[in-house]
């Protein structure tokens, strides 16, 4: 009969088991993500649009999400392609 108070590492022992492990030291909780307010293909498609209009740049604001084409601010350059789009478009009308 094993005495009453047995070491604890006899494996007779209720009290000790395999996986008694000493506990690891806890993780503070890390913070929640952002919130995805756009991707990258959104802002690719942004992109490809400013650059097919003759946009001055392309802004994109990642705290609210927010992505403006800015146009040139040059009036002039603007007239003279509308008035080139439209006498050719009166050329292949007649």
């Amino acid at each position: 009969m094993p005495a009453p108070n047995a070491p604890a590492d006899k494996p007779n022992n209720p009290d000790k088991t395999k996986n008694d492990k000493p506990d690891k030291p806890k993780r503070p909780p890390s913070p929640p993500r952002r919130q995805n307010r756009f991707n990258e293909r959104e802002v690719a498609r942004a992109g490809r649009a400013g650059k097919a209009i003759g946009a001055e740049r392309v802004e994109v604001d990642p705290a609210t999400g927010r992505i403006s084409i800015i146009l040139p601010t040059d009036k002039d350059a603007a007239d003279i392609d509308l008035d080139q789009w439209m006498k050719d478009r009166n050329a292949r009308a007649t």
